[in-house]
C-alpha cells in the first residue's frame, strides 16, 4: 500500500504553487496508491464529515472506522475534537481512493492550483515594491527649525536670542551588506540660520550657514530589536566675537569648527498607533578649532563639549517621508555657549 501525497494548500505562511493534476491518470498508472493525502485549511464551521464531502462521491457511506478517517485524526494530534474546527487550522487529510470523486477534488485543486499563482504573482509584486533589505540607500531631506542660542562670558558679555533655520536641505546615504547586521550611514546637509530676536538691539541678524555631516558604523541587535551606531560627527558652526561686541559695539562672528565621537541607539516605536523609528545620541567634541573674526581678538581657544540629538522619523508613503529632531548643546571654551533646537520638515528616498 502506498500513500500519495499532493500539496493542495497554503503552508507555513508561504506558498506552494500546485499545478493542475490528472487525479484519474495517477489512479489509473499507480494500481499500488490506496490513498491520497492533501494539505487542507480549514474553514469556519467545518467538520471531518464536511471535509470529506468536498473530495468523496455523493453515495459514499463513510464510518469513523475506515482507515483514511483514523490515519487522518492519527496525523493531526494537536485537533481534540472533530465536530467543530477552528477557521484556518492546517491539516493533513487521507482519502481512499476507492471513494475518491475525481470531478470533486479535479475541480477543487484547479481552484488551489490558481489561487496559488495569483498569491505567487502578488507576493512577487510586494517583494519587488518592498525596501531593499541590502545594498545602498539614499534620500534628501529638507527641515525648518527654531531655537535658542546664548553665549556669556561675564567679564566680557552675554547674549541671547532666538534662531530661526528655514532652510536646512542634507543628502543621507547608507549601505547594508547582503547578510549582515552590519551597516554604515553616513549624511550631510547645510543650514541658513536667522537671529529673529536678540538682547544686541538689532533684530534679523543674518548668521553665516552652518554645515554639518556624520559617518556611523550600526549593527542591528536583531533580537532585540534595536540597532546600536558609533561614528564621527562634525559641525562648521559661528559663535560672536565679544571682544570684538566689547570693544568696538559692532557684532563680529568666530568660526568654529568640532568633530564630536558620537554614539546611539535605534529602534521603531509605537506613538498613538503609527509607527516611527526614533534615535537617540549623545556627542562628545575630540578636536576643535576656532577662528576669529575680530583682528584684535586675543587668542583663538576652541569650544569643547557635548551634545544630545533625539529625532522621529515615520514613512509616508514609498517614496516620502517626515521627520522632527531635537538638539541641544552645551560647550565652554573663551565663553560658556548652549543652544537648544527643534525641527521639523520631510524627505524624498532616492533609492
Amino acid at each position: 500500500m502506498k500513500v500519495l501525497f499532493i500539496l493542495l494548500s497554503l503552508l507555513s505562511g508561504s506558498f506552494a504553487y500546485a499545478e493542475s493534476l490528472d487525479f484519474r491518470d495517477i489512479i489509473q498508472n499507480r494500481k499500488d496508491v490506496k490513498y491520497i493525502k492533501l494539505a487542507y485549511i480549514t474553514r469556519k464551521g467545518e467538520n471531518l464529515a464536511s471535509i470529506y464531502k468536498r473530495f468523496v462521491r455523493d453515495d459514499s457511506i463513510i464510518s469513523k472506522s475506515e482507515g483514511m478517517v483514523e490515519k487522518t485524526i492519527l496525523s493531526n494530534p494537536t485537533i481534540k475534537t472533530w465536530d467543530n474546527l477552528p477557521p484556518k487550522k492546517k491539516l493533513l487529510i487521507y482519502l481512499d481512493v476507492e471513494y475518491i470523486d475525481l470531478d470533486k477534488v479535479t475541480k477543487y485543486n484547479e481552484k488551489v492550483a490558481e489561487l496559488s499563482k495569483r498569491l505567487k504573482e502578488a507576493l512577487m509584486k510586494k517583494r519587488a515594491a518592498a525596501p531593499k533589505t541590502s545594498g545602498w540607500r539614499g534620500s534628501l531631506f529638507y527641515m525648518a527649525s527654531y531655537g535658542k542660542f546664548t553665549q556669556d562670558n561675564p567679564k566680557l558679555a552675554n547674549i541671547t536670542f532666538l534662531q530661526n533655520s528655514p532652510l536646512s536641505l542634507g543628502l543621507s546615504t547608507s549601505y547594508y551588506p547582503e547578510n549582515s547586521n552590519f551597516s554604515i550611514a553616513s549624511s550631510l546637509y547645510f543650514s541658513y540660520l536667522l537671529a529673529a530676536a536678540s538682547n544686541l538691539g538689532a533684530d534679523n541678524i543674518r548668521v553665516p550657514t552652518e554645515i554639518g555631516g556624520n559617518i556611523y558604523g550600526e549593527y542591528r541587535f536583531t533580537t532585540k530589536n534595536f540597532s546600536g551606531y558609533a561614528g564621527i560627527d562634525y559641525e562648521k558652526f559661528t559663535t560672536f566675537s565679544l571682544e570684538g561686541i566689547q570693544a568696538e559695539k559692532k557684532i563680529y562672528f568666530d568660526e568654529n569648527s568640532v568633530f564630536y565621537l558620537t554614539v546611539g541607539a535605534a529602534k521603531k516605536v509605537k506613538i498613538y498607533k503609527w509607527d516611527f523609528f526614533a534615535k537617540l545620541s549623545l556627542s562628545q567634541s575630540i578636536a576643535s578649532s576656532r577662528t576669529p573674526g575680530f583682528s584684535g581678538a586675543t587668542g583663538d581657544t576652541p569650544f569643547t563639549g557635548n551634545k544630545i540629538l533625539f529625532y522621529l522619523f515615520r514613512r509616508v508613503n514609498d517614496k516620502f517621508f517626515a521627520h522632527t529632531l531635537f538638539k541641544y548643546h552645551w560647550m565652554s571654551g573663551p565663553s560658556d555657549i548652549t543652544t537648544l533646537r527643534l525641527g521639523v520638515g520631510f524627505g524624498y528616498l532616492l533609492f
